[in-house]
């Protein structure tokens, strides 16, 4: 349950109008942020060598030469 204030003079109530309308703003502030970053689109990944494409180049490498391999064998009679 809230207290409710009680105001005394134009200039109190002038400085709780202030008091809101900065809390109002950065709200709306901190909401356009989270609003934009939600449908930001990704970044680009780097196009650099990870261990991933290492190995998935190299498991591609030994598996072309090993078919390269049993066809030169299986031909060559």
């Amino acid at each position: 349950m809230k207290k409710t204030e009680a105001y005394s003079t134009l200039h109190e109530i002038r400085l709780r109008k202030e008091t809101i309308l900065s809390e109002i703003r950065n709200d709306n502030q901190q909401i356009s942020i989270l609003w934009k970053d939600l449908f930001r689109k990704p970044e680009p990944r780097k196009k650099g060598f990870t261990l991933a494409n290492v190995m998935n180049t190299g498991a591609g490498l030994v598996d072309g030469f090993m078919l390269a391999w049993k066809l030169y064998r299986k031909f060559k009679k």
